[in-house]
């Protein structure tokens, strides 16, 4: 299997696909089963590092988009990792995780001091840390006023909390729910942020 340079990335993209459809209706021990399965296979690598940098791309999109199966595969999975690798190498995997966990708790305290809706718009903002994250720098996008407006609240009230720390959008994972009113009957679009940019220009 070492023969071939895309074996790591390839049992990158396998183990992502188990922890996003695969495992549905899995029992544990079958889900520890395969989870076992896939670590006895990342043993056998030499390219180690480039399955895990793969594995945590993957891990970020599946935080990021909420398409994790089970919380408890993912825990799991970063636990037969942890045995194989050491402590070291899956730190800023279960970084990820307390980001979430965090994010999380911090929505919940920004609702109760600014209400569910701000500007007419539900808004949820997950905090990363910085270095820790696999994700890509967007270009500039010059986001709606409504959407302008609920970015400028949370910043100011993260940066109340965390007076040494500075807030960077990533625009580029997001991700709007809009709701169209020019048919007939309701539609749902869900869109990145660049594109709920654009259609928002032909309300003006």
């Amino acid at each position: 299997m070492n023969a071939c340079d895309y074996t790591p990335a390839h049992l990158a993209y396998y183990t992502d696909e188990e922890l996003k459809r695969g495992l549905k209706g899995a029992s544990d021990d079958e889900v520890d089963r395969r989870l076992t399965a896939i670590v006895r296979l990342f043993c056998c690598l030499d390219g180690r590092d480039i399955y895990i940098r793969a594995y945590t791309g993957f891990l970020a999109k599946r935080l990021l988009n909420k398409t994790l199966l089970s919380k408890a595969a993912e825990e799991k999975m970063l636990e037969k990792l942890k045995i194989e690798c050491g402590v070291n190498v899956t730190n800023g995997i279960s970084k990820m995780f307390s980001d979430m966990d965090l994010s999380k708790d911090l929505q919940i305290e920004f609702v109760k001091q600014r209400g569910p809706q701000f500007a007419g718009i539900t808004f949820t903002a997950e905090v990363l840390t910085q270095g820790i994250w696999t994700t890509e720098k967007a270009p500039n996008c010059k986001i709606p006023l409504p959407m302008k407006q609920c970015t400028d609240s949370f910043k100011l009230f993260y940066t109340s909390k965390h007076h040494n720390r500075r807030l960077e959008w990533l625009f580029l994972h997001g991700q709007c729910e809009v709701s169209p009113l020019f048919a007939d009957k309701p539609y749902q679009l869900i869109t990145t942020v660049f594109q709920v940019s654009i259609l928002d220009l032909f309300n003006n």
